[in-house]
């Protein structure tokens, strides 16, 4: 029917760029997804920012967990203890005459063959460089707050680039419910192994995304993958094999985009991939021009110093480990679904033996993967397929990572914590799965609702009521979502650490009245028990914030030359000790007494005079 003068023609139902009747139709049916009607909406930037909310809300809905879990760190006063303490101190040095080349002192190296080993590059100091110089302490923790926050909105506008608004909002709740699993610190600790995890799971996305042919994702592909690997080793495995199946996916689907536009003729307008992959090569050579220059001046560099660790590591925990951590990440009830009795359950997961239905249902798992992975490919559905690989080659990168681990007792527990990608894991398997039978149930039900359509004015109702109807269904889906994150930030385990805020902070406000900013200082230290121990990197960094320059005996391997006191000539000197006896020539700087996971701890500061030094 034609339409009168003066009335808005609505364009063919393929959107934008549909087909109309009277063009001649594609081979290939184009598939839709719901979309929000947005012609209504004046300006490009408003429809840009309408088109955004769905899966902005989603992705804010769905790091409920780490904002309230950041929030709360702020509110207790946290600063960096431990090795934390000693990340901040080097995230305090970047840009200054000695910037940090490598990344954080690792154990392995010393036990293994007794010589120091690093991980491979600092861009973990990087990112919370100028949060460890600006503002108060805790906005270092806000800092990896946010990074988390936004890798997982990342993670969810990705879905919907993917799979529409249902795998947007599974993947959502499906995040919202993950992090129930993890550490409540790991939410916005700076400590490398938990620093990495969502970072970890939005590469999965990127990686999917860049098989499916989203070459403009290669910068930052390569920006993340770079970060993952530098951070930690424990990533090093999955990181291989998400830019492998990210990599080859782009290749071969640039080939076929290639041959398809062989055949058509008028060719299509052609994509450019180059500038996009020099992009993601420039930013490549950034994030690795300081490790190999680290390598190059250094006898042995470190990248050397890891190659020898990792070709040295002595026994090892074995294949059966390996195959119990991949039962444990995908079998039921997986490793993303629980909450465990503590942060380093995972270790004794896997050294002791899977039930009956823990390993069936893990079984059950890999060939659902592998049936989705091997129907895509016959439906031409190669996002399912790539998603499929992505799965299967994490199982695989987690097996080898721990029946890789070094068999002695000092090594063996790091399985605590190199294993917590372990829900990372288990959610994307079970994620692929549950799509690929939505995707299948949808594909059978097509003849139905088919025979719908063809009612008398069935065509013309769902039209008016398919608006409403997906409105309704993604406020109630977004609800949702936000009802899981709420209810997995509300009984969110406390963090472990808190005990040594407060004491920290007052201990390092008490020294700086005596120990002026600008001064050279000798840090020495007496007794310290398990609950103070950690306690001395984070009165350093204070220290250093605070303007003096900190050094100690031993500081080389964790912080390098710069901290090491090696004879130089001090100012004063800082005398650390849980012990309340006097010390001869010094002033009771400060001391803090606190209840710690073993009952009351006392800590002491005493400050010698300058000319006592």
């Amino acid at each position: 029917m034609a339409s009168s003068a003066g009335t808005q023609v609505s364009p063919p139902r393929g959107g934008p760029g549909g087909v109309s009747a009277d063009q001649p139709r594609p081979a290939a049916k184009l598939r839709r997804r719901p979309t929000v009607d947005l012609r209504g909406v004046p300006s490009r930037a408003g429809r840009a920012l309408l088109g955004c909310l769905p899966w902005l809300a989603a992705g804010l809905a769905a790091a409920i967990p780490v904002i309230s879990a950041t929030v709360n760190a702020v509110r207790a006063g946290w600063v960096p203890a431990g090795d934390d303490g000693i990340i901040a101190t080097r995230a305090w040095d970047v840009l200054t005459s000695h910037t940090p080349l490598i990344g954080q002192y690792s154990e392995a190296g010393l036990v293994i063959h007794g010589q120091v080993m690093h991980s491979p590059g600092p861009m973990l100091y990087w990112l919370i460089a100028l949060p460890a110089r600006f503002g108060s302490a805790s906005s270092i923790a806000v800092a990896m707050g946010v990074a988390n926050t936004l890798s997982i909105i990342g993670c969810v506008a990705l879905a919907r680039r993917r799979g529409g608004l249902v795998l947007m909002f599974a993947t959502a709740a499906g995040i919202a419910v993950m992090c129930r699993s993890l550490p409540t610190d790991a939410m916005y600790d700076i400590w490398n192994p938990a620093a990495g995890l969502f970072p970890l799971l939005l590469l999965i996305f990127l990686s999917w995304s860049l098989a499916c042919g989203d070459h403009r994702l290669l910068p930052v592909t390569v920006l993340v993958a770079s970060y993952l690997t530098q951070t930690h080793l424990m990533y090093l495995a999955p990181t291989a094999v998400l830019l492998a199946v990210g990599f080859a996916g782009l290749i071969i689907r640039s080939l076929h985009r290639r041959r398809t536009r062989a055949k058509q003729e008028p060719a299509p307008a052609r994509q450019r991939t180059w500038p996009w992959a020099a992009a993601a090569l420039l930013v490549a050579v950034l994030c690795w021009t300081a490790p190999a220059i680290n390598q190059i001046d250094s006898n042995p560099g470190n990248l050397t110093m890891i190659v020898r660790t990792a070709q040295n590591r002595g026994p090892e925990l074995g294949s059966a480990v390996g195959w119990h951590a991949v039962v444990r990440a995908v079998g039921v009830t997986p490793w993303w679904l629980y909450k465990p009795a503590t942060e380093w359950q995972r270790k004794k997961d896997v050294r002791g033996t899977p039930t009956r239905s823990e390993t069936n249902t893990a079984i059950l798992m890999l060939l659902a993967l592998a049936v989705a992975g091997l129907a895509g490919a016959l439906r031409r559905r190669w996002d399912l397929t790539a998603a499929a690989l992505i799965g299967l080659g994490l199982c695989g990168a987690m097996a080898l990572q721990a029946a890789s681990n070094p068999s002695p007792k000092l090594l063996a527990e790091t399985l605590g914590y190199t294993l917590w990608w372990g829900s990372q894991l288990g959610f994307w398997v079970w994620l692929i799965v549950a799509w690929a039978l939505w995707l299948g149930l949808l594909q059978l039900a097509r003849p139905a609702l088919r025979a719908l359509r063809r009612r008398a004015g069935a065509r013309t109702a769902s039209r008016r009521l398919r608006p409403a109807a997906l409105t309704f269904a993604c406020l109630a889906a977004l609800a949702g979502v936000i009802a899981a994150g709420a209810a997995v930030a509300r009984n969110a385990s406390p963090d472990p650490h808190i005990y040594q805020y407060r004491p920290i902070s007052a201990l390092a406000a008490a020294i700086e009245r005596v120990i002026p900013p600008g001064r050279t200082v000798a840090y020495r230290f007496g007794s310290l028990d398990t609950a103070t121990q950690p306690m001395e990197p984070g009165v350093r960094y204070l220290l250093i914030r605070h303007g003096d320059r900190v050094l100690a005996e031993g500081s080389f391997p964790r912080l390098g030359s710069y901290y090491v006191l090696d004879h130089r000539r001090v100012q004063q000197t800082l005398y650390l000790t849980d012990s309340s006896r006097v010390q001869p020539h010094m002033t009771l700087a400060a001391r803090v007494r606190f209840l710690g996971p073993w009952g009351p701890e006392v800590l002491s500061a005493w400050a010698s005079s300058p000319h006592h030094a």
